[in-house]
């Protein structure tokens, strides 16, 4: 049976501060600090506070979404009893009260029950050491005063990039808030557009860390601690990685004791998730990873369980049947909501707005909260980081492999490569053989692979749509390749490697820049706290250890061979023994021939002297004569509007 929260729980948070440089002064940094304050409040409505160190440094922000409990306790910014050690916090940790008896027979005393306190006593006990105690989703930061000649701050995220945490150098100081727009608000920075993050953004349908869309504005990537020495003469940040993805495989272990060991991780993490005193639920699309969660929460005695799913008009984007099975088969209080191409018109400001920085999957994550909060939930649980763990997308873990090797053998054939970029000249030439060849212009490896199956536009693509002075920029800084192989790790992997590989990749790019992120401002738009458990570190690190043969798809089997048999008849069989993926996809391609139809012109109009004109048309056109996919126009459309609606306001 899983436990109703007896403590109070701080739940999603937005944190922010200013750190001025030693004999600089901000005369209305109290007033900074509250418009940064005001520009996250949907992060928490229910407390906000402030704090200013005595010689006027240090400003400390907290807006706070609470579940139950709202009392003067668990206010922050928090500090210790002597008020030489503050704190301003954003997540959950899913073992705080582990952590608290720990500590307490160490000798530390505690004034509340939030996992706030617990954190900053545990900072007091084990110092920057303390984020390698902490399961679950966090990013905070911390004022250490307690030598007045040797003060710090510190800042870290959790291990797999859940919350977020942005961070800026300026001629004042430094600035990290949860939320560009937050970073914004302190009136210390310009919403100047970073010519790489454009670039990146356009191969990869989002802005990969460290970037963002801002220049000289850095996100703190996961598993990173950032500790500020404040005597300094100048503010010099120092980012320490403490945790990161395992590389190495056990190929010792047997396919029976991997299973049982999943199995008893999956429902651990699941059990740990479940603390809740407020509406608890989940999101049901139907598919494996979603049904999977919904089908331990109700093993596990969670009671009643509230799902929440969307469903379209269009038949053949609908999962709605195979979310009524596990709604049926868990005695769930099922809300199924039919999303429409109106609904998405009359919301488009909103989302753009919510967005932070531009991305095209963001309208699914915005519906999909909305949606839980109109079922009535305060806490839903999601099903992200199956399919990156077990192997669900089968155009990386099942068509990457089979690609790398047609590339290598490709590149060995003389004069192929240089014909394929002959016929990129041509007027006609399709949309995937311009990645190909891209890939085919530099030494083949699977990084390259990876980014013809998950990249956007091709490298030539982007230098067509954007200014000479964007693009040369760009290749100072960024290369999308590179990118993905340091994330990655082992460049070049074995064959038997590749598997765990593409799971790493999958983790550290599409998962970190585009699903998380887009969770998070989506969640906090409607003051909706989502939780992963598929993402707990403990069975994200079993799972990236397991050998492929007892992951990957094999003869007879359906997709996440080892998901499914872990959970077995806690499945419905029709979900159990379904063979398909379809991803959970909007109807884009339908919607923006009708309702939501791409004007032209409109992005190279916004972004002038960025994106040029005729260009953009041509995408357009492409897409309305059939010859180009959905997204490349979509994503045109929502840089442009996310511009428009973000960026743009915030520069006027």
């Amino acid at each position: 049976m899983y436990q109703r929260a007896k403590v109070p729980i701080n739940l999603m948070c937005g944190i922010a501060g200013i750190v001025l440089h030693p004999g600089r002064a901000l005369s209305d940094l109290p007033q900074r600090l509250a418009a940064m304050r005001d520009a996250m409040r949907h992060r928490g409505p229910d407390d906000a506070g402030i704090y200013v160190s005595s010689d006027r440094r240090v400003g400390l922000v907290n807006c706070r979404l609470a579940i139950r409990d709202l009392s003067p306790a668990g206010h922050m910014p928090m500090s210790t009893a002597d008020q030489t050690v503050w704190i301003s916090y954003n997540g959950e940790v899913y073992n705080a009260e582990a952590l608290r008896s720990r500590l307490v027979v160490q000798g530390y005393h505690f004034c509340s029950n939030s996992d706030t306190e617990v954190i900053l006593q545990g900072y007091r006990a084990w110092g920057a050491a303390v984020v390698a105690q902490l399961r679950g989703m966090f990013a905070f930061a911390i004022v250490d005063q307690r030598d007045p000649s040797h003060a710090i701050l510190f800042l870290a995220r959790d291990r797999l990039g859940i919350k977020p945490l942005y961070y800026a150098r300026c001629a004042e100081g430094l600035l990290f808030a949860s939320e560009l727009k937050t970073l914004l608000a302190s009136g210390l920075l310009t919403a100047e557009l970073d010519p790489a993050a454009l670039v990146a953004y356009l191969m990869l349908g989002s802005v990969p860390d460290p970037l963002s869309v801002y220049r000289g504005v850095r996100i703190l990537e996961p598993g990173c601690s950032l500790t500020l020495t404040l005597d300094d003469r100048v503010l010099d940040p120092v980012v320490a990685r403490y945790w990161q993805l395992p590389a190495e495989t056990d190929e010792t272990i047997s396919a029976a004791d991997a299973l049982e060991q999943v199995a008893a991780l999956l429902e651990d993490a699941v059990r740990s998730h479940l603390v809740s005193d407020v509406p608890l639920g989940a999101f049901l699309s139907g598919g494996m990873d979603s049904s999977s969660v919904v089908a331990l929460m109700h093993a596990l005695g969670a009671a009643p369980i509230r799902t929440c799913s969307m469903v379209f008009e269009e038949a053949e984007y609908s999962e709605a049947g195979y979310a009524q099975a596990v709604a049926d088969a868990t005695s769930s209080e099922h809300y199924a909501r039919v999303i429409t191409a109106r609904d998405v018109q009359d919301n488009l400001d909103r989302i753009f707005w919510a967005m932070d920085q531009p991305t095209i999957d963001g309208v699914n994550s915005y519906f999909v909260c909305q949606t839980a909060r109109e079922a009535g939930l305060t806490v839903a649980l999601s099903g992200l980081g199956g399919d990156e763990l077990f192997g669900g997308y089968p155009n990386t873990f099942q068509t990457l492999p089979r690609l790398l090797t047609i590339l290598q053998r490709t590149r060995r054939i003389p004069l192929v490569p240089e014909l394929l970029r002959i016929a990129l000249t041509l007027p006609m030439t399709h949309q995937r053989w311009a990645k190909v060849a891209a890939a085919l212009a530099r030494p083949v490896s699977a990084a390259s692979a990876y980014v013809v199956c998950r990249g956007l536009f091709a490298p030539t693509e982007v230098r067509a749509l954007v200014s000479d002075e964007v693009w040369y920029e760009a290749q100072r800084t960024f290369d999308v390749v590179a990118q993905v192989a340091e994330r990655a790790g082992a460049p070049q992997p074995s064959a038997s490697g590749m598997f765990n590989w593409v799971s790493r990749a999958e983790l550290r790019n599409y998962t970190q820049h585009q699903l998380l992120r887009d969770t998070d401002v989506m969640s906090m738009a409607h003051s909706l706290e989502v939780r992963v458990p598929l993402l707990d570190h403990h069975l994200v690190e079993a799972v990236l250890r397991l050998p492929a043969s007892v992951k990957a798809m094999r003869n007879g089997s359906g997709p996440k061979p080892l998901l499914a048999e872990a959970l077995g008849q806690r499945l419905p069989a029709l979900v159990r023994h379904r063979n398909d993926k379809r991803g959970f996809t909007f109807p884009f391609d339908v919607w923006l021939r009708g309702p939501l139809q791409c004007a032209d012109d409109a992005a190279s109009v916004a972004l002038p002297g960025l994106l040029r004109h005729e260009r953009v048309r041509h995408v357009y056109r492409g897409f309305a004569a059939g010859t180009i996919h959905w997204s490349r126009p979509w994503a045109l459309k929502v840089l442009e509007s996310w511009y428009v609606s973000c960026a743009g306001r915030l520069v006027r």
